[in-house]
């Protein structure tokens, strides 16, 4: 590579804005009054600019800014202005217009839980557009039929981040080698779900970002229709509860951290199953201890609905515990980034890495369960949850087999389902009161056919 770049022209390891590295040329050119150093993304442009540097008609262009190197930068820009009128963008452009409409108000936001959801929004969007997908050159044969395992050592065959193509371009093959690529670099199967979703909302959003590119595409969406069968079963089941031990463990811990709030914070999440942006976004003004509810505003929930959250007396008395200072309408101090910071290396003392904070609540929903009522629309309204069937499915169904296993009995015939994997009572019933087999009476066994079956045996 070394022999390939002309003396006048350096490598430097340039770091971009989104705080991602790169190669760029750099050159930097000092003859008496004539002073100038450029960075160039490609080594043709920054070879143009250096035999540009030789020549006094060369300088002055630079002077004017009309040197070559400009003008094929203008010549790109003014291409890719005639590619966007006539209705076509690069996913990278969508990805632009998504993030300035959708994401960038997000971050300006005063609600902790707004920015932070934003914040992983931006990186998830700024690394899903470099992910590099195969593709052919335009002008050669692309492989098919029995030679289409042969693509990548075909002539034309090149790669480039997705976020270069055309929108109009990507199809559901080359959302599908996203998937596969993605899945190839070990990345866990929710992961690769989340940023397909990401991508997917960013081209059916071109209807209201890009109007012309989303007429460029007829109401095709490639991510929509990719393959996701790999995708199946990427939700990770998690069934821990914080046992009684494990909660004197970390509260021990919790307890001598500097920052006073960290064991208070937890006190709450244990009483109330409130997820952690909703506990460490709390105002007193929101809360009544006397009626023992808590008034959450829209912003601050998941679902963005407003909700009332019940508070039990261990709740009430979880809130007295906290000191309020006068003027102060924050319950806590924390920031969500400050907070999974600590808590991680709270984990770490107590031995508990295993544990996570929003466990907290599946330890909630248990207690509810045992100690107060089993009706999965209760609890569903106690702690906000959106979907009382996904509810039932992902928490009440896995305490309950929990319940199950330490019991050491199938006490239930929903328990009963759980363990043959029946989806609902109906699929059970055609199982249940089944009548034996009636027996052959020797009297009546038909005669022996020659091949020497009994009359027991013929009845199977």
């Amino acid at each position: 590579m070394a022999s390939s770049i002309p003396r006048g022209i350096r490598v430097i390891d340039w770091k971009n804005a989104d705080k991602s590295r790169s190669i760029r040329y750099r050159v930097r050119v000092e003859r008496g009054d004539f002073v100038v150093d450029r960075s160039f993304e490609d080594i043709e442009r920054a070879k143009l600019f250096l035999e540009d540097t030789k020549t006094p008609e060369g300088r002055l262009l630079i002077a004017q800014g009309r040197d070559r190197a400009t003008a094929v930068v203008s010549q790109m820009e003014k291409l890719a202005a005639e590619m966007v009128m006539r209705g076509r963008c690069t996913l990278a452009h969508a990805i632009k217009s998504y993030m300035r409409d959708y994401v960038d108000p997000q971050l300006e936001s005063n609600i902790d839980k707004v920015k932070q959801t934003a914040k992983a929004a931006a990186a998830r969007l700024r690394h899903c557009r470099t992910i590099p997908i195969s593709y052919i050159k335009e002008g050669f044969v692309t492989p098919s039929g029995p030679i289409a395992g042969l693509r990548a050592k075909s002539k034309g065959f090149a790669t480039k981040p997705i976020g270069d193509f055309y929108i109009d371009e990507l199809t559901e093959q080359e959302a599908t080698e996203y998937i596969n690529y993605r899945l190839g670099q070990g990345k866990a199967k929710s992961t690769v779900k989340r940023e397909l979703y990401a991508l997917q909302s960013v081209v059916n959003k071109l209807r209201y970002t890009d109007q012309p590119a989303w007429k460029q595409l007829g109401g095709r969406n490639p991510f929509t229709q990719a393959d996701k069968s790999k995708l199946k079963g990427g939700e990770r089941k998690r069934r821990t509860i914080i046992g009684a031990e494990q909660e004197e463990a970390l509260l021990t811990e919790l307890r001598k951290c500097r920052n006073k709030e960290m064991p208070l914070i937890f006190a709450v999440a244990m009483s109330t199953g409130m997820r952690r942006a909703e506990v460490l976004g709390l105002f007193w003004s929101q809360i009544d201890l006397d009626r023992g509810v808590i008034s959450l505003d829209a912003e601050q929930t998941k679902a963005d609905e407003e909700r009332l959250v019940i508070l039990l007396p261990e709740a009430v008395e979880a809130f007295k515990a906290i000191p309020r200072a006068p003027g102060d309408d924050c319950v806590f101090h924390y920031k969500i980034e400050g907070f999974k910071s600590v808590f991680r290396r709270v984990l770490t003392r107590a031995k508990l890495e295993g544990l996570r904070m929003h466990d907290t609540r599946r330890s909630f929903i248990s207690r509810v369960l045992k100690d107060i009522t089993s009706s999965p629309v209760v609890i569903a309204d106690m702690i906000g949850a959106r979907s009382v069937a996904n509810l039932q499915k992902r928490s009440i169904e896995r305490i309950r087999q929990n319940d199950m296993i330490d019991a050491r009995a199938i006490k239930t015939e929903e328990q009963l389902r759980w363990v043959v994997h029946h989806k609902d009572s109906q699929t059970t019933a055609r199982y249940a009161n089944l009548a034996p087999a009636k027996k052959v009476s020797k009297s009546k066994a038909p005669e022996s056919n020659g091949v020497g079956d009994s009359a027991d045996d013929a009845t199977g």
